[in-house]
């Protein structure tokens, strides 16, 4: 394993390679990281259980590839960690994105910054020529990235929803009140073979949402790719479950109009993934809709889970409005940054 020493700090920057290569050691390190960040950090997350850490280190996300490096101590303990997610898709061959943590009792010791410097070199080697990073307020990364010559871009609010506060009286009468000529549809895991395609075609949306000026490329969606998303969650323990609004086309095929999605990592909480309402179908109250459904479905079929988190682009005032309607409530914030490279 490639290994970089810092004679100042006496810390020595080493290469874990990519996820599928990783030892239970190597995991367990990151892990307890992971962990001293949440427990200071104002993530409005709950701290991850040590089989998603792996999970999620081990299966990197479709349509790229990840490296790993770990900071260690003069005395061999992990005080640092970094991962450099690389994009091959074409529409993003262009893009890479990083996260870096560094144990809360060695900030400000120079450990990001030497992360930081290895991240880049690796994303300038693998022809990247734009380098993205999400920071959570309340910590001093915003700062330390403006320094490094990062961009600021979006901010994203972290919403959730306590389940135990949900009106599901209130969700009833959302569900009911459904919009002429549309009807849901449901699914766990991957999509029906015979929508699919329609389904595709609707995560395609997702392309005009706002991104506050944030290039995050192109994504072709089409049924395979829809497959190996599902198939990814699996892989990683994960449950997926999809609410779609479908309509009849001109052709007399049922299409998606809007869905949403929430991912059961396991334990007490879920993430609200993407929701989105094809153009043409906006403004008749559908993605509330799906929501609203989503969420009577995952309360009625998973007891086990307490919260519900979702982010949202703070410029999305509509989807916001939209998820403060459901109960949920702010408990933090994020923004993106991005640094230009230079061959």
């Amino acid at each position: 394993m490639a290994q970089k020493r810092n004679q100042e700090q006496d810390i020595t920057v080493e290469s874990l390679g990519d996820g599928p290569g990783l030892r239970e050691a190597d995991i367990d390190s990151w892990h307890r990281v992971l962990l001293a960040c949440a427990a200071v950090d104002e993530s409005g997350e709950p701290a991850p259980e040590r089989a998603q850490t792996a999970a999620r280190l081990r299966h990197a996300p479709v349509g790229a590839r990840v490296r790993y490096w770990v900071a260690r101590d003069e005395e061999g303990v992990v005080v640092g960690t970094a991962q450099l997610r690389l994009f091959e898709e074409s529409g993003r061959s262009r893009l890479s994105r990083c996260r870096i943590a560094v144990h809360p009792e060695r900030r400000r010791q120079g450990i990001g910054s030497e992360l930081l410097a290895v991240v880049q070199s690796g994303a300038r080697e693998a022809g990247r020529t734009s380098l993205g990073c999400g920071n959570v307020t309340g910590t001093a990364a915003p700062a330390a990235l403006g320094a490094w010559g990062f961009s600021r871009g979006s901010e994203y609010l972290k919403l959730r929803l306590r389940v135990a506060d949900c009106d599901q009286d209130a969700l009833r009468a959302v569900v009911r009140a459904a919009s002429e000529g549309y009807h849901l549809a449901r699914w766990q895991g991957i999509a029906p073979a015979d929508l699919a395609p329609a389904y595709a075609e609707a995560r395609a949306t997702m392309a005009d949402a706002p991104s506050g000026g944030v290039d995050r490329g192109r994504v072709d969606w089409d049924a395979a790719r829809v497959r190996e998303l599902a198939e990814l969650h699996a892989r990683r323990g994960e449950g997926l479950l999809t609410v779609a609004a479908l309509y009849q086309d001109e052709h007399g095929e049922e299409a998606v109009a809007g869905f949403s999605e929430v991912i059961l990592p396991g334990g007490t909480h879920a993430r609200q993934s993407d929701t989105a309402v094809a153009r043409p179908h906006r403004g008749r109250g559908l993605g509330l809709w799906v929501k609203a459904a989503m969420l009577q479905w995952l309360l009625g079929a998973h007891p086990e889970v307490a919260e519900v988190i979702t982010v949202c682009a703070e410029s999305n005032r509509h989807m916001i409005a939209i998820n403060e309607q459901l109960g949920f409530e702010l408990v933090g914030r994020e923004y993106e940054f991005t640094l230009a490279l230079t061959p």
